[in-house]
């Protein structure tokens, strides 16, 4: 197999991978987006029983409550990290850790204080919730980091391919589409770069760009690209 051939296939390979990985991601983040859902409306519930409470331990709950509401599913943030989600996993540690922080806070009073005793519920509820999202983002984590950490390589390999079909195919109308493909494959694969949307989209972008190298692979011999062969 020659360096052009072992491109072709080794780069079909990894878009393939990556679609599957971003399949997964978008089949488990909703279900993720949900318990950020659950969060939110236990901090809610929290902020409503606090505003009938003023000390200073009342101040530091609140603040609590305010860090945890501010969940990654809710920022200005619609794509996914293709380097993986250790920010997000680590969000949702840290805000387990404020919510356990508030339960100890609570401790000597929830069991004949009922305001403290509600407040208890809620933030165990949110420790919950954060855990099951924390194993959910570890599957998409899992899932996508070893293909995002080959990205480097698949560029190469693309580029490697866009530049000996320029430089060894005849100026044909046919090589033309074909260069055409794989640089409209090329700038799909720097969206994905850049982060893909969260949702059937993000899947779109790479099965696309997987049609584009398949069909550019039927219009021209592999062998076209190779040295010292007749094409």
């Amino acid at each position: 197999m020659t360096t052009f051939d072992y491109a072709n296939q080794a780069l079909r390979r990894d878009m393939a991978a990556y679609a599957r990985a971003l399949r997964t991601i978008v089949e488990a983040l909703p279900e993720a987006r949900s318990l950020c859902d659950k969060v939110l409306k236990e901090v809610r519930l929290v902020q409503a029983l606090l505003a009938f409470a003023s000390s200073a331990q009342i101040a530091t709950l609140a603040q609590i409550a305010y860090t945890i509401s501010n969940l990654w599913a809710y920022r200005e943030q619609s794509l996914a990290r293709t380097l993986g989600f250790a920010d997000e996993i680590n969000e949702a540690r840290t805000y387990r850790n404020e919510a356990q922080r508030a339960i100890a806070m609570l401790a000597r009073h929830a069991s004949n204080d009922p305001l403290a005793h509600e407040l208890t519920v809620c933030f165990n509820n949110i420790i919950a919730y954060l855990e099951e999202e924390e194993q959910l983002l570890i599957e998409c984590d899992q899932a996508i980091r070893p293909h995002a950490e080959n990205m480097e390589m698949t560029r190469k390999r693309l580029n490697l391919l866009i530049a000996a079909i320029d430089a060894r195919l005849p100026a044909t109308p046919e090589t033309a589409a074909t260069l055409a493909s794989y640089s409209e494959a090329s700038r799909l694969l720097h969206d994905w770069e850049s982060g893909v949307p969260l949702d059937e989209r993000g899947i779109v972008i790479l099965e696309t760009c997987l049609d584009l190298l398949e069909r550019a692979s039927l219009v021209f011999p592999s062998a076209a690209l190779n040295p010292g062969r007749e094409g």
